[in-house]
């Protein structure tokens, strides 16, 4: 199933919007090369801005996203700590910043031909959605703040659509902000006047969106923002929804892009003892893939590594004892005893799976295997996992560390430690902090 896609709001639903409230587009002459705002409204002047640029897709953007984050893992969340959020926030201001400054220069000028009593800046996000809808007003309002003779009110609108394929949500936000105190008694009034034809407006839109097939539809619902860079991938996850699902009863289903060659390998190779060593010999059809002695096959084993394009790639010795081959029908072929070996493992990796438990500060085991996989935004292709070993809850030997795969595969390659390295047990977190629900 397909994403229901939108038509994006534009000018002219905004001349629909100031047109309804009372007001007018301002007479604009082609001939006269100078600034000028968009509307009149009784004495106020009115510029509108819409904000539809997407920094992450810029690439000297990218370089300071790249700069600011310093990957040691293969996919990196952009989201800013403490430390890092003016510098996040310098970086995605520039859409914002001209497009003010460039309506403080419209109004003033605009202003003085009409005699307003009021000026009023619209800026609208239709596209910028690195920042969260409070992110924006707080660098809108600072960057309006930043030439106080040209903007006296300051409204922020903003349409973020959110869809699962099944359940969608539109949030809307008209929002009106002093940037100067000017004594207009008039402006409680103007800006009621706007919001009313604004809340009318979005609900034509809506019900067009559901009733119209002609429309242009482009607006997809908000997703994850990626870019990759030498093999580093960069995401934006999408805020959550704010609700719980009305439909899906445990979360959301997320998608999955990842590819085969995204995948772990797990290769597994049958051992023997002495015993089953000369038992497999003995009825072994194809006798030279065991060498001459088992200390030959075993260095033949440890000296023949598989290249493979994989990220993650194990083999997985499996002892096969004379009880395990008796009773099975003789003579053998290479195959029947690779078909062996991966019976027991499935054995023990069903052991393994099903005492495997979430990690908490009371751990029952000296021995253990701890993977948390971090679940990152909505398609499971960006999630990382990391795998690491832990004797005597002190000793801790990194196995994976920030190598992209999702949960399921991660669960599959910790296990597969747990039997190579003996260890007693396999516990796991599971990381929740961004991902899609």
């Amino acid at each position: 199933m397909e994403y229901l896609q939108f038509s994006s709001l534009s000018e002219n639903d905004f001349d629909e919007i100031v047109l309804d409230a009372g007001g007018k587009r301002y007479p604009y002459n082609p001939k006269n090369n100078e600034l000028n705002c968009d509307y009149i409204l009784d004495d106020v002047v009115i510029e509108l801005k819409i904000i539809e640029e997407e920094p992450i897709e810029k690439e000297e953007k990218q370089k300071k996203f790249i700069e600011l984050f310093p990957a040691d893992v293969e996919t990196v969340i952009l989201y800013p700590r403490k430390e890092q959020k003016y510098s996040y926030y310098k970086i995605l201001e520039n859409p914002i910043k001209k497009a003010l400054k460039k309506a403080s220069k419209q109004l003033q000028v605009s202003e003085t031909k009409v005699n307003a009593n009021l000026k009023i800046a619209i800026i609208m996000n239709n596209g910028l959605y690195m920042v969260s809808q409070k992110e924006f007003i707080d660098i809108a309002i600072r960057r309006a703040k930043n030439d106080t003779s040209g903007i006296d009110i300051l409204i922020i609108c903003s349409m973020h659509y959110y869809s699962d394929k099944f359940e969608m949500i539109t949030l809307f936000e008209f929002k009106d902000f002093e940037i100067n105190n000017v004594p207009y008694q008039n402006k409680k009034q103007i800006i009621e006047k706007l919001r009313s034809s604004w809340n009318k407006k979005m609900e034509q839109y809506m019900t067009e969106q559901i009733t119209n097939p002609k429309l242009h539809r482009e607006k997809e619902p908000i997703k994850d923002l990626v870019f990759e860079s030498n093999g580093i991938r960069y995401v934006k996850p999408p805020i959550r929804w704010g609700k719980k699902s009305d439909f899906w009863m445990s979360s959301r289903p997320r998608e999955d892009t990842s590819i085969d060659n995204d995948l772990p390998l797990i290769v597994i190779l049958p051992i023997f003892n002495n015993e089953s060593y000369s038992y497999v010999k003995q009825y072994l059809i194809n006798k030279e893939i065991l060498k001459d002695s088992l200390e030959d096959y075993m260095e033949w084993v440890d000296n023949n590594p598989r290249k493979f394009k994989n990220k993650i790639q194990l083999t997985v010795y499996v002892e096969l004892t004379n009880k395990d081959l008796e009773r099975n029908q003789k003579p053998f072929k290479m195959n029947d005893i690779q078909q062996y070996a991966n019976i027991k493992y499935e054995k023990f990796y069903g052991e393994i799976e099903q005492e495997m438990e979430e990690y908490s500060e009371n751990v029952n085991s000296n021995n253990y295997i701890l993977v948390e996989i971090q679940e990152i935004g909505i398609d499971k292709a960006n999630d990382i996992a990391f795998i690491s070993h832990i004797v005597n809850n002190s000793k801790q030997e990194w196995l994976v560390h920030g190598i992209r795969i999702k949960y399921e595969y991660a669960i599959h390659v910790a296990i597969s430690f747990c039997m190579m390295l003996n260890a007693e047990k396999v516990y796991y977190i599971r990381n929740e902090d961004f991902k899609w629900k």
